[in-house]
């Protein structure tokens, strides 16, 4: 039987990287962020979305941003 490779390079381990390693936020800066957000104003969101990995959450910020900003544009 044919033994597996080994990685050849760190970018073949990147999906084993913690989050904050490959840029997004951590659980615990997500969770501080979240415990906020009633007071969270649009850019806050709007800085803190390309540090979400998580899917589901990332829509959920993206929907409350657009209402944040259609309220204030007034539409």
């Amino acid at each position: 039987m044919n033994e597996p490779k080994a990685p050849s390079s760190p970018a073949c381990l990147a999906h084993e990287a913690d989050d904050a390693y490959m840029g997004f936020a951590t659980k615990a800066e997500v969770a501080a962020f979240l415990a906020g957000i009633d007071t969270a104003d649009a850019e806050s969101i709007r800085k803190m979305l390309p540090r979400i990995r998580d899917d589901v959450l990332h829509d959920e910020l993206s929907l409350r941003l657009r209402a944040i900003e259609s309220a204030k544009s007034g539409t």
